[in-house]
């Protein structure tokens, strides 16, 4: 049984050798903070506000609308007959309706061209790391907003990628 033990651990002992002998580099960074320091981040910024203020725009005309409406309503409606009321109540509710679905609508535009505006930032991004991990050997690289540890002799590559990237 001593002998088989034996044997057992001297075959292991080139394998630990060998992984004693590999550095494993691991790296971090804030990616969100990277995002953000990108000069296109303030050219998208700009052209969703844009298109935030035109939707906005089209949501203030409809409850103007809205609003003028019901006040048409409460101020005849002790003189209209109940078919006219009916009409008008009728007319009331479908603006409502139209409101909500295009406010949906609107976020949901919104989102998606944020999404469009965005995708190719963060492809470049995804490929600025990885080009960085290859040339310097790192085998993962975390998102310093998911850690829940980070020793101070963790490698921040932030630097390293901005520099890939063409970034001051």
């Amino acid at each position: 049984m001593f002998k088989k033990i034996a044997i057992a651990v001297l075959c292991a002992m080139p394998f630990v050798a060998s992984a004693q002998n590999t550095q494993i580099k691991l790296g971090h960074m804030d990616v969100q903070a990277l995002f953000m320091s990108l000069p296109e981040t303030a050219e998208i910024e700009t052209s969703l506000k844009a298109l935030g203020a035109q939707l906005e725009g089209e949501v203030k005309r409809m409850e103007e609308e809205y609003t003028r409406k019901l006040t048409e309503f409460k101020q005849g409606e002790a003189t209209w007959d109940e078919t006219i009321k009916k009409n008008r109540m009728e007319e009331l509710q479908t603006l409502q309706v139209k409101m909500q679905n295009y406010y949906q609508t609107a976020q949901l535009q919104l989102q998606q061209k944020q999404e469009e505006l965005q995708a190719p930032i963060r492809e470049k991004i995804k490929k600025a790391i990885s080009d960085v991990c290859v040339e310097n050997g790192f085998l993962y690289v975390f998102d310093t907003n998911t850690m829940l540890y980070k020793s101070d002799s963790a490698i921040d590559i932030t630097a390293l990628v901005k520099k890939k990237m063409g970034v001051k």
